[in-house]
């Protein structure tokens, strides 16, 4: 079975439990493009595509209960 590395797009070995060096890196193909990843995660590169407007809520942890004191 193979994977589409999300940064450079080549092709990648989808790791089994026999070969677990090859998920040393995965779903990245190399020790690069999780870097570059983690690069954009950091430098806030990903974004919802809708805002939140100020005061309202997010129901994504239905279940949590909000701080408000």
């Amino acid at each position: 079975m193979k994977h589409i590395c999300p940064v450079c797009h080549k092709t990648v070995k989808v790791p089994t439990k026999e070969k677990a060096e090859e998920t040393k890196f995965f779903p990245f193909c190399s020790r690069r493009c999780k870097l570059v990843d983690l690069g954009v995660w950091l430098d806030a590169g990903y974004k919802l595509s809708q805002s939140q407007e100020p005061g309202e809520t997010s129901n994504t942890y239905p279940d949590r209960v909000s701080d408000q004191r």
